[in-house]
Formats: C-alpha cells, structure tokens, sequence
C-alpha cells in the first residue's frame, strides 16, 4: 500500500512537507508531480515491481496520463495483456502502470474492468482535471477539501490537519461519533473534509475550479436470490471464496495472515496454506482470560502447520500505545478493538509485508449476535401500546432490586413505537442504555433508513452494516494499524465477486434455526474443525471494562473529567455512568473509550 496526496496549485516545499506526513503508509520510495499547475506526492510500499521502474507517480507513454495510486488491483494481468495487445508500452511488471493504459484506452469504465482494493487520483493533462475514485467496500481512503479555489486530496486526515485549512468541528460527525464510535459515511469530524464514498469516483475540473461529477460507479444489490440446492450453494461459496484468495496472494514480497481462531480468518488460512509454502501466521494473547481467544488460534495454526507468532499485551501496553494510535488514528476512533489490530499488525511486520485477513465474513453472512437481537427488540417494540407499557413497568419493577443497566436498556426499546432503522441504531449505538436517553436524538440520522428498503430484516441488517460499519469501523481500524507499521492489510472476503454473489443468497442460507454463518459453515465443514465451526462468537475485544476499574482507572478520570478545552459532552451524566461501571452494574468502556479518544486527538491536532 501507499499515501497519496496532491493539490491544485504548483509547491514543491509544501507537497513535499505533506507527503512525509504519509511516509509510514510507504516508506521505500517517494516521488512528486510538480508541473502543469498541480502538485503531486506519493510514497510508497513496494509489493509488486521493487524496481525504480515502479516509482510513482507513474505515466503513460507521452507523460499525458499521470497516476498516484494507493492498493493492490489483483487482476492486473490479464488487463495488462489486453492492453499489450492494443498497442500499448509498459515500462515496469507493475499493477500501477495498468491503471495509466486503462485510463487511456477505456477512459471511467477502467472501474468496472479492475479487481482491486484501492483509491487513486489520474492527472489528465489533455483534459486538465483530476480523477479520484475508491474502491467498491471502501477497503483504502481517500479524503478531499475544496474551498477558497483550493483542492486537496490524500490519503489521511494528517494532509488537512496540517494543512492550512481552518480547523473546525464537523458537529453532525461528532454525535455521530459519540453514539457509534467513528465518523459517518463521507464526513468526518473535520469541518469542510469528506471522504469519498466507497464504490464512487470524482472528477474535479483544474480549469473551472470546481468538481463536475462525483457518483457512484458500483453499489451492492440483495434485489436477486439464487434457487439451487444446497451442496450447490456451498460448493459455488467454497470455489469463489477459493479464488478470491488465490487472487490476493500475488506480490513480491513475503506473506502471512492474522489468524483470532475465528471461523473467517481460519478459512482464510486454510485456503492460504494451499499455495504458501511456509505460512506465518499471527495472532494476540490478553491478559484477562475471557477475552483471550490465542488457544482457538494455536488449534488451527496446528492443523495446518502454520508458523505462528503470538503476542501478550497488559494495561501497561495499552498506556504505551495510546500516544500512537492517537497519531495514526488521525481521526478520533471509538473501537477499542484498535488497539489489538495495532498491536497484531506490528507483530507481523516484524516477518512479512502482506498479511490477509478475514475481515467482512461477519457483514457478509450474518455472524452477529445483534441480528437475532435485533428481531426480538423489534417484537417488542411493535406490540400494541398497551401490553409494551404494562411490560415496562414489570421491566421497571424488576429493575428496583436488580439495577441492571441491561433491563435498565431493554425499557428503551418498550416505550414509543420506533422505525427499524431506530431500533437498529439504538442497539448498535454506544449510547442508550437507559430510559432516560431519548430515542429523538437519532432524528438527525433519518438518511440512513435509506439501508432498510428490502422486505427481509437480516437483508436490512447486512446492508446497512456493508455500507456503513464496515467501511467507516472495520476497514478504517485495519488501514490505519496496518499502515502505521507499513504492512499491506488484504481481504478477500470483500472481493467484489464474493460480495456480489453473497447477495444473491437468501436469508436462510446465512442464518438458519439461529446458527449464524450457516452457508459459510457448510461449505468448509470438512476443512476446519468443529470446535472452531461452531464455537460461540468472542470477537476481538480488549479487557477495558478490567483496565477502567483497575490498572487504567486514574488515567481515565483524568482524561475525562480533567479536561476542559469545550463542552460537547455533559460530564455530570458521564460521572453516572463511571459510577456504575465502577460498582460493576455496567459495561461503560467503550464509551469512556470513545470520550478519551476524542480528547486526545483535540489535544494533539486542534490547538
């Protein structure tokens, strides 16, 4: 992978200035674009082609055609023949030069011919205008500014931050944040920056001064099933999924793969070892055993003779990280599951420069526990007034004795009747764990029930979370960890293909009888062992709810309730909530998480 960044006018001090900002993203070779009334800057992480030959930015045969690219496009060589064989000249073997030639032969629809994760911005002289464009899932980012006459594009937020734009709050982004943890789709908290939406591309007019398209060139569709029998389905999921990482394993470079013990990252591996000779494979130990999954790992590291690599982390480590991943994480991010992608993704740098992961099985084929919750809290919520009051105040009653934050948030979901995409958000929300939190406060976010259009609630579920969790929660925490050590992050559950034919399948086939995954399991049954199949789900967590109680107690306090630079969260309420977490009534640590996130990051970048 790279950075990139550019802007619309000629300084070479400045492009160079912010390129550095990217130099982890790509720290073997840098280069610049500095004529044409532009600026460009690239740096990057050699994976395919290690020559100089590859050097970005990279051009066609008579420098009219000039590319800055970020990713891997995993098909590039049959289109490289295609392109031979219309004539045109390659100077390097790498993926890069395809997208200059297939800019100049098929203009946009170069999209819908690539398979790749990627962002990238085409300078084209003739027409003088800029062409950005993103991958389908939004796996690599891509940011962009306009105002006073000025564009800027890059890779990361630092670009900006250190930019010489104003520097204010984006308040929409920021309650977004403070209820799911991360910025929404094309916003970010950073007033006036937007990203550009995954599956979409930009076309910005260096003439006009202005963007003259910006669309989508691809979107996902649950519109179509498949109707075949079942040893059909599994065996067409087995093949493509197959493929899809044979496809990923192309590089120059050593491979390897992080493995939790997962079912997704354990099919990963065991399609991987077909073709890796010596496979390294890297996984994370935490301290407080419930969320310790490295026995799971060990069992399918085993099995398929893997060399694996482990790594130990305790509060003290976490401490030490902090200041990192505020750097990296240039953005404030409220999933506390970074801090273990972090720290797996340094581990394997230390062996190889790719490492695949299984990423998107989850979105793809139902293996969250929210979505069976999902279908009860609506039950609930769509009985009759009547018995939903009379059942809140049993609920109510209950609680007198119990105080318990989760009956406390089951009345949440007992008073006024709410839309799906509500009831949805506030089970997904870090927020609303009680009555007292007022449901109206998700009115801002109506856009998003645009996700809750299809008959079936699980396709509802899937398609909100594949546009909207995954990119801006699971692919931000992977780009950024990864990126910080310069190790190329891959996953080939979100290969365009698997997701389009993921989509064709119905409901059932992903969650049946409530087994989750259900299709997945199947079509590997006879690969992985049973007791990773059809072991419960832990997810990757991190012992915060121990370490804010315990060994990392007065270093929150102080980040929280010591701060005092604004006034965009009610410190009173969130004393409440440390209270219980502190008598251990509740889990709060994903919001005091979030909350010291933030206020490190306004400390580090917005003085």
């Amino acid at each position: 992978m790279c950075g990139i960044v550019g802007i619309n006018w000629q300084d070479k001090d400045k492009i160079a200035a912010l390129a550095r900002l990217l130099a982890h993203r790509g720290p073997q070779q840098e280069g610049f674009h500095v004529a044409d009334g532009v600026s460009l800057g690239h740096q990057r992480l050699c994976i395919i082609d290690l020559s100089e030959k590859a050097r970005q930015p990279l051009y066609n045969e008579d420098g009219s055609v000039c590319v800055c690219f970020n990713g891997e496009i995993f098909n590039f060589m049959p289109l490289r023949d295609e392109l031979l064989a219309k004539g045109h000249v390659f100077i390097s073997r790498s993926d890069t030069e395809v997208l200059v030639h297939g800019y100049e032969e098929w203009g946009i629809e170069l999209l819908s011919k690539i398979n790749g994760q990627f962002s990238f911005c085409i300078f084209d002289r003739q027409r003088n205008q800029f062409f950005l464009a993103r991958d389908r899932l939004g796996i690599k980012p891509l940011y962009y500014y306009q105002a006073d006459q000025k564009f800027i594009f890059g890779s990361e937020l630092k670009v900006f931050l250190q930019g010489d734009i104003k520097k204010e709050i984006n308040r929409r982004a920021l309650n977004h944040y403070l209820l799911f943890g991360n910025a929404p789709t094309e916003h970010c908290l950073l007033a006036g920056v937007r990203q550009i939406v995954p599956g979409s591309f930009l076309v910005y007019d260096l003439g006009q001064n202005k963007i003259t398209r910006n669309q989508r060139y691809w979107n996902i569709s649950f519109s179509e099933t498949i109707d075949k029998p079942e040893d059909q389905i599994a065996g067409r999921l087995r093949l493509l999924l197959e493929e899809c990482v044979h496809r990923q394993l192309i590089a120059d470079v050593p491979l390897g793969a992080f493995l939790s013990g997962g079912v997704d990252s354990s099919i990963i591996v065991a399609l991987m070892r077909k073709h890796v000779k010596e496979l390294k494979t890297f996984s994370i130990r935490f301290d407080y055993p419930e969320f310790n999954e490295s026995a799971y790992a060990k069992i399918v590291a085993e099995k398929f003779n893997t060399r694996h690599f482990e790594i130990a982390f305790d509060a003290r480590d976490v401490l030490e990280l902090i200041p990192r991943l505020v750097y990296h994480y240039d953005e404030p991010f409220g999933d506390p599951s970074m801090i273990p992608t972090f720290l797996v993704s340094s581990v394997a740098r230390r062996q190889v420069t790719v490492s695949l992961s299984g990423t998107g099985g989850d979105e793809l084929f139902g293996g969250y526990p929210r979505y069976r919750q999902f279908r009860l809290l609506k039950r609930l919520n769509h009985l009759p007034g009547m018995l939903r009051r009379l059942l809140a105040g049993a609920v109510g009653l209950t609680n007198l004795a119990a105080r318990n934050d989760r009956l406390s948030k089951l009345r949440t979901f007992l008073g006024k009747r709410q839309a799906d995409y509500i009831i949805y958000l506030m089970l997904f929300s870090y927020m609303f764990r009680s009555q007292d939190e007022p449901a109206a406060d998700l009115s801002e976010f109506a856009d998003l029930e645009k996700y809750f259009s299809y008959r079936d609630d699980l396709t509802n579920l899937l398609n909100f979370d594949l546009h909207e969790y995954l990119p801006n929660c699971l692919l931000t925490k992977e780009d950024r960890a990864s990126m910080a050590v310069s190790l190329e992050a891959r996953v080939p559950f979100l290969d365009h293909e698997l997701v389009e034919f993921a989509a064709t399948l119905a409901p059932d086939w992903k969650i049946r009888q409530g087994q989750k995954k259900y299709i997945l399991k199947k079509a590997f049954a006879d690969v992985l062992p049973h007791e990773i199949l059809y072991r419960r789900k832990q997810g990757f967590g991190v012992p915060l709810v121990h370490y804010f109680r315990r060994e990392l107690k007065e270093f929150a306090q102080r980040e929280i309730f010591e701060f005092q630079e604004y006034d965009y969260y009610d410190k009173s309420y969130l004393q409440a909530l440390w209270q219980r977490h502190q008598d251990r009534r509740a889990d709060y640590s994903r919001i005091f998480w979030t909350i010291i996130m933030f206020n490190l990051w306004y400390k580090k970048w917005m003085r």
